[in-house]
Order: C-alpha cells, then sequence, then structure tokens
C-alpha cells in the first residue's frame, strides 16, 4: 500500500501524484489540495518558510511508524447469501404455519436467483416437504433423488442428512415404494425425535409394516413412544395395538414383544394377547391364562388392560374336580387399596415363577378381585359352592376378615392370611405376618439391648397404626427395664413436619456458647464448629442475637429416638430431625428405613442408625428378584410364605385335600420363611424372628436377630 508523498521530501512542495488509482481518477478533495498549496506558495516564498516549506500551523513531528499486526478483518458477507438467508427464513416459516404454496413460491424463487452448486440442502427439503404437504410425493421425490452423490449433501451436516432421509423415506411411503421405506424411513425412524417427524413417519410406516414386518412395526413403533409427548401418544398406542391385534397372533411374536417391554407398553398388550390366546381355540388352557394375566398385573399395574385382565379372572371357572387355592383381591384401580394388591400379586407371580422351575407340586389359583366385604364373602361362598376350595390366602384386610369370619369358622378349610394375625377363635386360621406389634417389640429388644437404661422418645405417625405401635412399643420396653420419656406424632402425608418436630427440643437442654459465656462445663473446643463432651463430639450450631454471631449446641435428655415412620420418603423425615441438630443418639425404625440407601450427612450425626425387618435376600434366597426391585416389600415376602406353607402342606399327601392340609400344619407348625423364621402354639398364637440391621456407609448389615411372640405367650 503507498503511503503518498513524504511531509519531510524535499520534493514535498508539489503534490505528487503516483500510483494507479491517482492516474485514473482526480477527486474534487485532491484538487482542493493543489490550489492551497498554490496559494500557500505565492503569500510565502519558500525563503521564508521553514525547513519543510509548509507553515509552521502544518508542521508536523517525526512520528514512528506502527505496524498493526492484527489478522485481515473477515469478509462482509455476501449481498446474495443474505437474501438466499433471508428467502430461507421465509420459506420455513411458511411451512411452519402451513402456507405450503408460498413456501414452494419462495423456495423455487432461490433455485431461479442462485447458481445450483450455491444452494443449500435446507431449500432442497423445504421444497419436498412442500410439496408432500401438497399430496404431491412424488415430485418431492424427483426434488431429492437427484442429490444422492451431490456435493450438497455429502457437505451436509449430520442433522440436516437425517432429515434428507426423512423426508425421501416419508414421500417413499406415502407412494408405498418399499424400497425406498427400506433405504430410507426405516434406517432413519430410530433417531427421530420431534413428534411431527415421528408421527408422520408412523402413518407412512403403517401399511409397509402391516404387509412385510408385523413384529419389527411393533418393536420400532414401541421404542419412540417415549420421544413423543403425551397428547399425541394416543394416536401412536392406537396404531400400536392395530397392529398387534390385527396381524400378530404367533406366541412367540408375542413373548418377543414382552421381553422387549418387560415392564411398559406395547408388552402387556401382548402378555394381554396371550392370556386371550390360552382362552380360545380348541385347546383353552384356562391355568395358563391365569398364569398370563397374573404376570400382566405384577409387571403392569398402571396398564391400560390391568381392568380388562381383572374382569378375566372373575369369569374363569377351573374343572370342578381340580383342587384349587381361592385368592379374593381388591382391584389395582382401587385408590386406598390398590398399592397393597398390587405387593401381593408380586408375592404371587415370584412364587409361581420359581415353582414353575422347582417342578414342585402345588394346588390351582382361583383368582378373584373384590369391591367390599360384603362381595368379599358372597364371592368366597359363591367359589367353595362351585370349585374345589381346599384352602384360602387371605384375608388380607380387618374388614374381609370380620365379614367373612363366621362364615370361615364354620368352614373346614385352612386360611392362611399374609397380612392378618391369627385369630385365637379360629383353630385353622394361620398366619406368615410380621404384624406390627412384633415390629415394635424387636425394636424395642433391640434398644435395650443397646442402650441400658434407655431413655427414649417417640416420633410416629398420625392415626391408629402409630398410636398403636407406640403402645406396644413403650409397653415391650417398659417390662425390659427402659423409658419412654415422651412422644411426639406427625403427619407422613404432610412433606414438611418441621413445626412437629421442633417439640424435640423440649426434651433436652438448649445453650449458646459465645466470647461472653465460654464453653459448657466439661466440654473442649475441638475446631470452631465442634465440642467434645462426655468423649462425644457434638456440631454447632449458629445463630444472629443482639446483632452477634453466636454458636448453639442442643443436649438432649434422651438416647434413642424411635420413629415407626409409614411414609413413602423416610430419608425426608430423617432430614428434617436432623436439622433440629439432634445428636449423638441411638436412631432405630422399622422395615420402611430399608429403602434408604444413604444419608450422607446425618449418618455422621449419631451413634448408631437401626431398622427392624425380614432376613436379607442373597444369591441362594428362594425369592427371584424381578420387575427390577432392589427387594420385595415386606408383603409380598409374606405372600410368598402362606404360598410356601400351604405347598408344604399339600405336597404332604396325595392329592391336595382340605383335611390333609390340616393334618400337615397341625403336625407341622414352623416355616422357615423369606420374611422370617415363624412357629404356632395354637389358636391366636405364634412366634417370628426378626432381623436387626444396622446402617454402614450406603448399606444395611444385619446385625442381630430377635424373636418375638404375638398371642398369649406374649
Amino acid at each position: 500500500m503507498s503511503k503518498g508523498p513524504s511531509l519531510h521530501s524535499s520534493r514535498s512542495s508539489y503534490l505528487r501524484l503516483s500510483g494507479r488509482r491517482s492516474r485514473t481518477s482526480f477527486s474534487f478533495v485532491s484538487f482542493l489540495a493543489l490550489l492551497l498549496m498554490t496559494v500557500a506558495q505565492a503569500a510565502f516564498p519558500p525563503q521564508k518558510l521553514g525547513a519543510t516549506g509548509l507553515i509552521p500551523a502544518l508542521e508536523m513531528p517525526d512520528v514512528p511508524v506502527i505496524k498493526n499486526n492484527a489478522p485481515p478483518p473477515a469478509p462482509l458477507p455476501n449481498v446474495g447469501d443474505i437474501s438466499v438467508n433471508l428467502s430461507l427464513a421465509e420459506g420455513q416459516k411458511d411451512l411452519s404455519v402451513g402456507k405450503d404454496k408460498e413456501a414452494l413460491q419462495v423456495f423455487n424463487g432461490i433455485l431461479l436467483e442462485t447458481p445450483r452448486d450455491k444452494v443449500p440442502l435446507s431449500v432442497f427439503l423445504g421444497i419436498s416437504r412442500a410439496y408432500r404437504h401438497l399430496k404431491a410425493p412424488n415430485r418431492a421425490i424427483v426434488t431429492l433423488l437427484p442429490l444422492i452423490k451431490s456435493q450438497t449433501l455429502a457437505q451436509a451436516d449430520p442433522e440436516e442428512k437425517r432429515e434428507y432421509m426423512y423426508e425421501l423415506g416419508v414421500a417413499d411411503g406415502l407412494i408405498h415404494n418399499k424400497t425406498g421405506i427400506e433405504h430410507y424411513l426405516v434406517p432413519v425412524f430410530p433417531q427421530l425425535e420431534k413428534p411431527r417427524e415421528i408421527l408422520s413417519a408412523t402413518h407412512a410406516l403403517l401399511p409397509y409394516f402391516e404387509s412385510e414386518n408385523p413384529l419389527e412395526g411393533v418393536l420400532y413403533l414401541g421404542r419412540a413412544i417415549d420421544r413423543i409427548d403425551p397428547v399425541h401418544q394416543q394416536g401412536l398406542l392406537s396404531s400400536i395395538i392395530d397392529l398387534i391385534h390385527d396381524h400378530i397372533t404367533d406366541t412367540g411374536e408375542l413373548q418377543t414383544i414382552i421381553r422387549t417391554f418387560p415392564h411398559e407398553f406395547p408388552g402387556d398388550y401382548a402378555e394381554f394377547r396371550t392370556g386371550l390366546a390360552a382362552l380360545s381355540g380348541k385347546k383353552k388352557d384356562p391355568e395358563q391364562a391365569e398364569t398370563l394375566f397374573l404376570s400382566l398385573l405384577a409387571n403392569y399395574p398402571a396398564s391400560l388392560f390391568t381392568g380388562s385382565a381383572e374382569e378375566r379372572l372373575n369369569h374363569l371357572s377351573l374343572p370342578v374336580d381340580m383342587p384349587v387355592v381361592a385368592v379374593l383381591l381388591p382391584a389395582l384401580s382401587n385408590q386406598t387399596r390398590g398399592p397393597y394388591a398390587h405387593s401381593f400379586i408380586l408375592g404371587l407371580h415370584d412364587f409361581f415363577r420359581k415353582e414353575e422351575s422347582s417342578g414342585d407340586p402345588f394346588p390351582s389359583l382361583m383368582l378373584r378381585f373384590v369391591k367390599n366385604p360384603q362381595a368379599y364373602t358372597r364371592t368366597l361362598k359363591d367359589l367353595v359352592r362351585h370349585q374345589k376350595v381346599v384352602a384360602l390366602l387371605g384375608p388380607f384386610f380387618p374388614d374381609d376378615f370380620k365379614a367373612a369370619s363366621s362364615f370361615l369358622a364354620h368352614s373346614d378349610f385352612v386360611a392362611v392370611s399374609p397380612t392378618l394375625p391369627p385369630d385365637p377363635g379360629l383353630s385353622h386360621f394361620f398366619s406368615t405376618a410380621t404384624v406390627p406389634d412384633m415390629m415394635a417389640s424387636a425394636a424395642a429388644i433391640a434398644t435395650e439391648k443397646r442402650v441400658t437404661p434407655s431413655h427414649v422418645v417417640i416420633v410416629y405417625p398420625k392415626g391408629p397404626y402409630g398410636q398403636h405401635v407406640r403402645n406396644v412399643y413403650t409397653s415391650t420396653l417398659t417390662g425390659l427395664g427402659g423409658q419412654v420419656i415422651g412422644s411426639i406424632f406427625y403427619d407422613p402425608r404432610r412433606p414438611d413436619n418441621q413445626a412437629a418436630l421442633e417439640k424435640l427440643k423440649s426434651f433436652g437442654t438448649r445453650m449458646e456458647i459465645s466470647k461472653d459465656t465460654g464453653l459448657p462445663q466439661g466440654a473442649t473446643l475441638v475446631s470452631e464448629d465442634a465440642v467434645q463432651m462426655g468423649g462425644k463430639v457434638f456440631f454447632l450450631g449458629s445463630r444472629i442475637r443482639n446483632t452477634k454471631h453466636v454458636r448453639t449446641l442442643f443436649l438432649p435428655s434422651f438416647d434413642v429416638l424411635y420413629v415407626p415412620d409409614t411414609s413413602a420418603e423416610p430419608a425426608s423425615l430423617l432430614r428434617e430431625i436432623a436439622y433440629k441438630n439432634i445428636q449423638n443418639i441411638l436412631l432405630i425404625g422399622n422395615e420402611t428405613f430399608l429403602r434408604i440407601r444413604g444419608l450422607s450427612g446425618i449418618q455422621e450425626l449419631h451413634d448408631t442408625i437401626l431398622a427392624t425387618g425380614p432376613p436379607p435376600l442373597g444369591p441362594s434366597s428362594p425369592v427371584p428378584m424381578v420387575n427390577g426391585r432392589s427387594r420385595p416389600s415386606l408383603f409380598s415376602l409374606q405372600t410368598y410364605d402362606a404360598l410356601r406353607l400351604l405347598q408344604k402342606a399339600s405336597a404332604s399327601v396325595d392329592g391336595p385335600t382340605r383335611q390333609g392340609i390340616r393334618k400337615f400344619l397341625d403336625s407341622h407348625p414352623s416355616l422357615e420363611g423369606v420374611s422370617g423364621t415363624m412357629t404356632w402354639n395354637g389358636p391366636g398364637q405364634f412366634k417370628k424372628s426378626v432381623t436387626i440391621y444396622q446402617l454402614s456407609g450406603r448399606r444395611w448389615i444385619p446385625s442381630d436377630t430377635v424373636e418375638v411372640s404375638y398371642g398369649e405367650e406374649k
């Protein structure tokens, strides 16, 4: 770049025009400068000027030249590119609001005004989509197909290439071009994420899947359900149901769907169809149908087909000479009892999965779903009248037992309840339940073993259960020499129980530590946030008092906190207790605590955290771990044990009979079950073992086993 004439040159008294630009044009500014210089020379001869020949006001000092090493500025965007981008945005906006003809005009305008190799792929995609919306899929294909080996497609980003395959595949689907669908739409379908694209692709794919591979269609479409919002899911669900209902009858293919979707749709519908198949045709198998419907209820409790499965089971019948065990449950749709019913069903399902592989004999089940206690008794009588009922699994709920107790007292078959305690008025009523009384007694025994003598505060859930457990724990602990110094109830349905738990502060001493008060007697400062007293470290709280920062400390007058929790989130309750700065106590709860996996920051506050529960389940446990559960619920384990008890009794005789089952249980009144070892000592009396767990890191470790009794021997 020419720097122009030097101001310090001896030749600067005249304007030097050099360079290509100066030869080709002479601007008005240049002319004006020349005129000024001529006037200056006339008014001031050279001898009267300075060395430079310029007037003093224009004298320039020697200024060093500063070189600019910065990179050259980015080139300005091409006007044509800006025009294309603006037009492209306009066309895409028209497409989004359904103005397909207007969009097509815009995109075609870009093609006419832009060199072919400069047209972005998105323009061709817009043209194709507009044609597809206008019911012209052939034109959409003609637009895209020539680009297969072009640089336009090769240089496109992955998202545009995916959209290219999608547009071409959907257009092929609309004209039922099998080859195009297989090459473009089927491979790209699993990558689709936009609900609009998934639904459009589904519409194009359905005829292909119906004629070529219905099973593949169900698997592809089933995996896409979670990628669309609930508003649009219904249409996809209906399409999958139609595909299975109309085109898949082979049991093997239905099982493939179940294995692929073991806990979600469409596995549930495949299971339902398999059950229906077992009830149809010449080779009807009602027992197989019952097993399949039971599996559906166990693995898909929220399924749309649970009600239909329950209805089929309510009308299912077996040969009149076949021994059966009656099982009467509430419907899964029952808001109060449904969750409990699912736990019982899981126990049934686990048992039959295990026994199916073992080959041990067991009477067939006869499942019924009832709405209320009156229906319970009526349904039970009807089953006894029409089927060969040799035993009853249940009742499960107190009001059902109350309604049916008179009928049971006059019947000669055995009843085994997984949830209710034995009744002294019924000689053939057995229980495999670890009733709340047993858990409370076991907690009291574990308390007194750890702390003697113990001073306990009970934090219990509001309601009859909490009051009953509190009373049993208090009675047992008092008999062992311990003392309950207070109790506080909370509402397990509330997300926040801080107000109730604040009452814990009434059982102890609140202290403030500052420069003025000093440390309590016998205390030493471990750090800024902790003191040591009686060999235990207490972390200090803090508060602002009179604009001064003071440390706080709570010394509890109790050494044990018993929490028989029933909430869905026991860890949150323990964190609320920790917020009260309760420290260095024995914290003990029930089997609900076993769901907790680690209590960071809480475990360090207490001497020990214990929980009562069933025995641990190891690799050799007879209970299979199914449904992705880390541990079956206590109700599921107790249901499993009730079935094992009836199985042992049935296997002892040549063909299960009421008399044979009664005779065996009278002479073998014990069971080493997965929910604990139990012994029956006559009507209304039995004993059961309860395991005591201790939290260590993130694991619950069995630390002790205690035997507790129920009934007259307690």
